[in-house]
């Protein structure tokens, strides 16, 4: 290579490294500059939202040709949604309204719709959001649609959505739904039903929900039972207990126990030996506090179940329930000494 060449090279080099600098400061130097506008216009906004709810109407109090120029800007708006959403979760009453007044005044709902048109589904998600926290009753048939979304994310945040503006009656959903509910959906639906206060009766249509072959939905319903205790399902409840699926069938026991009448012992007896150890191990821990002398001879049988698990919970059962369990089980442990020495000493301890 000759110095000639060299020194070429060298120069283009210099070159784009140069480029390479100029470009990372213009690119930094913007963030810079949206970073700092982000925050004047962050900070007149949360001012001006907390004036007004302080004076708890929006109608008499003025707003700044500043901020009307920066609501001009996209980014500026989303920034008064995020904190109107926002201040809606600790509001209600006369401040709530005055929030829902807010988005209405300044047009924001044509930015959610927008987003819930929108064929990303994290854009869509959060406008629907926007949408059911403002109460935007005219947008819940399109909310109600997207309850059965392809995307886990989008179908959460409209199921979360019709119940937060329906409150029970919202649960329609699960009659169409095709998707599984995900164990963390299950428990924010559950919590969104416990803050709302259109508290329906829903019990019609519980024994269609049961019948789902959805099983996630029978798994929710079948929470649903047990939290609100309808006694009224409780036959409907133990006809789960013959479900193909075992999950649906464990929620099936524990609503069977909460909603438990004196016949609930032998029905979960009847079932036991069809149920895997778990479900197993449930009923028995149920049992140990519901169970008589009618099901003695049912738990006697069971201390020859192979499973020791099985033996010390039956035994356990015996001696709190049953009149002379104790007895039994130390009869049995003078015949065979191993395990049931150990679950006698076991059960004397408790």
């Amino acid at each position: 290579m000759t110095p000639e060449n060299l020194l070429k090279g060298t120069t283009v080099l210099l070159f784009f490294l140069a480029a390479i600098i100029v470009a990372i400061y213009i690119v930094l130097w913007r963030k810079k500059r949206q970073h700092f506008y982000s925050l004047a216009i962050n900070q007149d906004i949360e001012n001006w939202i907390t004036h007004i709810l302080m004076e708890e109407d929006d109608a008499d109090i003025p707003v700044s040709q500043n901020l009307y120029r920066s609501l001009r800007n996209p980014r500026a708006r989303q920034y008064l949604i995020n904190e109107l959403v926002k201040c809606k979760r600790n509001f209600s009453g006369s401040a709530g309204n005055t929030i829902m007044g807010l988005y209405e005044r300044f047009d924001l709902k044509k930015d959610s719709v927008k987003k819930i048109r929108s064929g990303k589904w994290f854009i869509k998600a959060r406008g629907i959001q926007e949408l059911f926290m403002m109460n935007q009753a005219d947008l819940l048939t399109t909310i109600y649609k997207n309850t059965n979304n392809r995307n886990e994310f989008v179908r959460m945040e409209a199921q979360t959505g019709v119940i937060y503006m329906t409150g029970f009656a919202g649960l329609r959903f699960l009659d169409v739904i095709a998707y599984p509910l995900t164990e963390w959906q299950q428990i924010r639906l559950l919590e969104q039903l416990r803050l709302t206060q259109k508290k329906e009766d829903i019990t019609a249509n519980i024994p269609g929900w049961l019948q789902s072959k959805n099983d996630t939905v029978v798994i929710f319903v079948l929470k649903l039972v047990t939290e609100y205790q309808y006694f009224q399902m409780r036959d409907a409840a133990v006809h789960c207990l013959t479900h193909a699926n075992e999950k649906v069938r464990t929620q099936a026991v524990k609503a069977v126990i909460l909603l438990a009448d004196e016949q609930t012992p032998m029905i979960l007896l009847g079932y036991f030996r069809k149920e895997g150890p778990a479900n197993r191990a449930l009923i028995l821990d149920a049992l140990a506090t519901m169970a008589g002398d009618e099901q003695k001879d049912l738990l006697v049988e069971l201390l020859n179940d192979p499973d020791n698990i099985i033996k010390l919970k039956a035994a356990n059962v015996l001696a709190k329930c049953c009149t002379d369990g104790t007895a039994i089980v130390a009869e049995r442990a003078r015949q065979e000494p191993e395990p049931f020495e150990r679950i006698l000493m076991h059960i004397k301890s408790l």
